[in-house]
């Protein structure tokens, strides 16, 4: 505060002395002191008021932030159920996030036990496979040291035995193998053949084909036609004559479904195509079995008559 009238009077002296410069110096001294000590308690005075209303205004800035400023967080009270809600809350996010945890692990779990059970197949696989060409070995072996000590009749013998075995054996596999394939064309192929061939889906996009889509047939879209509870006799007339002009009547008597007529007819032209030997089938019409053996790629049409059908030679491709 000092240096505040200090630096006052400095300037108060200064001015005075520019005004006074230029006229006549004929004032005491007494008359200076008085008008600077006036200055000063005027200064005074304004820098009293000037302090007082600063104060005035930090004590009304003070209180308004009091007043803004809560004393305490509004809090729940102890017996509100809000803090009971947020955990239950928290727990079932929780127990989510770990269901969800459980899932993937499971999911991947599987994966790498799915990838196990195919390691452990091969393996088991590789090891057959490994134990049958090592027998094979022995067998050979074997084989060559008793042909180099017999006689050309003894070896004459040996390979007649092993022929006829091996036709045996060959003729036991295709029986086993025409069992599979009619107990596959019977409970699956005919009845998917049948609905094919009465406007129904291709083979294969219908697996479920029932007897009761087969009698209510299907329509221009393919999709199955209601079926009727119960067939009258017109009725039954009416789709045994359907089944004779698609299939014909049977070898013996006439089919009883399109199920049969169909299995009968997959059945007649793989025995065909069989006894061919390679060569080609003429085929009465263009048939469902005809174009799904085509699709299978077991067979194959003629390429300028769509009439004639022929076996694959798969040989033919292997000794290539």
């Amino acid at each position: 505060m000092t240096n505040v009238i200090d630096n006052i009077k400095n300037y108060a002296l200064e001015a005075n002395g520019s005004r006074n410069q230029g006229m006549e110096l004929d004032a005491s001294d007494a008359q200076t002191d008085a008008r600077l000590d006036r200055t000063i308690k005027e200064l005074q005075e304004r820098l009293r008021a000037r302090k007082l209303e600063l104060e005035k205004q930090l004590r009304v800035i003070k209180r308004a932030y009091e007043e803004m400023t809560p004393e305490k967080p509004d809090m729940p009270s102890i017996d509100s159920a809000l803090p009971t809600l947020l955990a239950t809350r928290t727990i079932k996010l929780s127990i989510l996030s770990t269901k969800q945890d459980i899932e993937l692990s499971q999911s991947h779990l599987e994966s790498c036990n799915r990838q196990i059970d195919r390691e452990e197949s091969q393996l088991t696989d590789f090891k057959t496979l490994s134990t049958s060409l090592a027998a094979r070995t022995v067998r050979l072996q074997t084989a060559q040291e008793q042909k180099e000590g017999r006689s050309s009749s003894d070896k004459a013998k040996e390979l007649l035995r092993v022929k006829n075995k091996r036709k045996q054996d060959f003729q036991r596999e295709i029986k086993m193998l025409q069992k599979a394939l009619d107990n596959f064309v019977e409970q699956h192929l005919a009845a998917m053949l049948a609905a094919e061939e009465l406007g129904g889906p291709v083979v294969g996009e219908l697996a479920d084909v029932d007897e009761d889509m087969l009698t209510a047939g299907f329509s221009n879209q393919g999709k199955p036609k209601t079926s009727r509870k119960e067939m009258t006799a017109s009725g039954e007339a009416k789709r045994q004559r359907r089944i004779d002009e698609i299939w014909g009547s049977g070898d013996e008597t006439p089919h009883e479904n399109e199920k049969d007529a169909a299995a009968e007819e997959v059945r007649k032209l793989l025995v065909e195509l069989f006894e061919a030997r390679g060569g080609y089938v003429e085929l009465k019409r263009d048939s469902a079995v005809a174009r799904f053996v085509v699709r299978a790629k077991v067979a194959q049409f003629h390429p300028k008559d769509a009439k004639r059908l022929r076996l694959i030679d798969f040989a033919r491709e292997l000794d290539a």
